[in-house]
């Protein structure tokens, strides 16, 4: 039951993580505390507020599972457990390069795309090592 009990305070710090950050990505340069400027400013609308949100709590729960199987690695010395580790790694690196917050970040706005693929192909990375596993 304890185990079970990680799921829900993971998702919640997912969401008092995301919350801010999406007040952040609407709110106009002027307003935002120093660090928070060199972020993107989005139109004010709910569905990018929701992005913000749910892939917030996305990145939440791959870093709490690259940690889960970590550990299990650690205790087990199995393959199949680091080739875990290698993709949620890789879908980790995937998601923050894709998180609507990095995209655009500094005084150069990068286009969608620059990063994506990048991301893209740590997703490729992770889904090879995963079949590759999961045939053996």
């Amino acid at each position: 039951m304890v185990g079970k009990l990680w799921v829900v305070v993971v998702l919640l710090v997912g969401l008092v993580v995301g919350f801010p950050l999406s007040d952040v990505a609407v709110e106009p340069f002027q307003q935002r505390p120093g660090f928070f400027r060199l972020f993107p400013q989005f139109n004010p609308s709910n569905g990018i507020r929701i992005h913000v949100i749910l892939t917030t709590v996305g990145v939440a729960l791959l870093f709490a599972l690259v940690v889960i199987y970590l550990r299990v690695y650690l205790e087990t010395k199995g393959h199949f457990a680091l080739g875990l580790v290698v993709v949620l790694v890789a879908l980790l690196v995937q998601a923050i390069l894709s998180y609507p917050l990095i995209l655009g970040t500094g005084p150069v706005i990068l286009v969608p795309g620059t990063l994506s693929l990048v991301a893209d192909l740590f997703t490729v990375a992770a889904y090879t090592v995963f079949m590759y596993l999961s045939l053996e």
